[in-house]
């Protein structure tokens, strides 16, 4: 049996011509979905969980979506509907710049995502005006259209992963939990050992290496003068 591609979502109506009309919408149901997860965690979202919180049977819900992968990729393209893509003068590392702090704000709000951005991109439509206005921003660089794409799937990979080594460095929510703390003091064990001399050296400087919001500037920056974007 192929697997069920939860982009199939995209590619069916969400108003049947025929039947009744739904109680229903797909905003909705992303909505009440994203609720869950970002006070639970993605986990929490069940098909179950989600049928209740709008008032529906579990079984009602699936004429709606197919599958919780579809009820996913809905909550990651609603979230993806929250940048701001209106074009401005900016050059395009700054335009690009722009987006990236925009989507490690829409990460933190949703602390969930960062993850899944790295290996299941969504495909539905805010998504695709998303790339859409990147990949504008990069009209005016003398690349080819495959290289741009790369240069946009970059900028998102370091951006989860930055947002997902700050979230990972929060303390925790739960003050019996000294996972964190234990690791802290693991890693300075390890330093006072004198075996890893280049890491002691990068942590010695790291509380010099200016705050959260420069260090991400610097890192999108750096990664897109290295891929040859103009400022």
């Amino acid at each position: 049996m192929p697997t069920h591609d939860a982009t199939d979502v995209w590619g069916r109506p969400e108003r049947s011509a025929v039947g009744p009309k739904p109680e229903h919408s797909r905003n909705r149901i992303a909505t009440a979905a994203l609720r869950i997860a970002d006070q639970e965690g993605l986990a929490a979202v069940s098909m179950r969980r989600v049928a209740a919180s709008v008032g529906a049977g579990a079984a009602s819900l699936y004429r709606y979506v197919k599958s919780h992968d579809e009820l996913v990729e809905l909550m990651m393209d609603t979230v993806a509907g929250e940048y701001q893509l209106e074009a401005n003068g900016e050059h395009p590392r700054g335009r690009l710049l722009n987006l990236a702090h925009q989507g490690r704000a829409i990460m933190h709000r949703h602390p969930w995502l960062a993850p899944l951005l790295l290996t299941r991109p969504s495909m539905g439509p805010s998504s695709l005006r998303f790339l859409e206005a990147a990949l504008a921003a990069l009209a005016p660089v003398d690349l080819p259209g495959p290289a741009k794409l790369q240069v946009v799937a970059m900028m998102s990979a370091i951006t989860s992963a930055f947002v997902q080594n700050e979230l990972a460095s929060l303390p925790p929510s739960n003050p019996d939990e000294s996972t964190s703390i234990s690791r802290g003091r693991y890693i300075i064990d390890a330093l006072q050992t004198g075996e890893y001399p280049h890491l002691a050296a990068a942590m010695a400087g790291h509380s010099d290496a200016g705050n959260a919001d420069q260090q991400f500037t610097s890192a999108i920056s750096n990664y897109l003068a290295g891929a040859g974007i103009p400022a």
